[in-house]
């Protein structure tokens, strides 16, 4: 884990909201109170963002049986990043279309980080991206109290 970020754990994460690559606008209130958010953020200069994404793509099924709604934020405009989810391909790995940067100006990620969120938008982990980055998001997801989430489905 690498919290190298202006953001401590437990800040109430930054609010954000773009377009997707599934044509959506997102954004941070849709997802409080109902699921977990991981904002994955490549290296601005990633040059290989397929080698980056596809990992997290590969295990959405686990992320799903977590609850945690994964999101990859990509510099790009909604055009591009729609382009950009079916020519890597992506199959559940959701983008966000960042084009002004305001997204990554919010959360300030040291080079290539992933931001964990809990239920109610507070920060729960900063996970630096590399080899066992998604297994590290999993873990930390694992950690989460999803009791609130339980009680309400009832």
């Amino acid at each position: 884990m690498d919290p190298t970020t202006h953001l401590s754990i437990g800040d109430i994460a930054p609010d954000f909201r773009a377009p997707t690559s599934n044509g959506q606008t997102l954004d941070r209130a849709a997802f409080l109170g109902k699921v977990p958010v991981a904002l994955v953020f490549p290296a601005s200069d990633t040059p290989d963002l397929a080698a980056v994404l596809t990992p997290f793509d590969a295990r959405m099924v686990e992320f799903g049986h977590r609850r945690v709604q994964v999101l990859a934020v990509v510099g790009e405009s909604p055009r591009t990043v729609r382009e950009l989810a079916e020519r890597i391909p992506l199959h559940a790995l959701t983008l966000l279309a960042d084009q002004d940067g305001s997204i990554r100006a919010a959360f300030e990620p040291e080079g290539a980080q992933s931001f964990l969120m809990d239920v109610d938008g507070k920060l729960h982990a900063v996970v630096a991206l590399g080899e066992r980055a998604v297994d590290e998001l999993l873990e930390q997801a694992d950690a989460l109290d999803l009791g609130a989430i339980d009680a309400g489905a009832r």
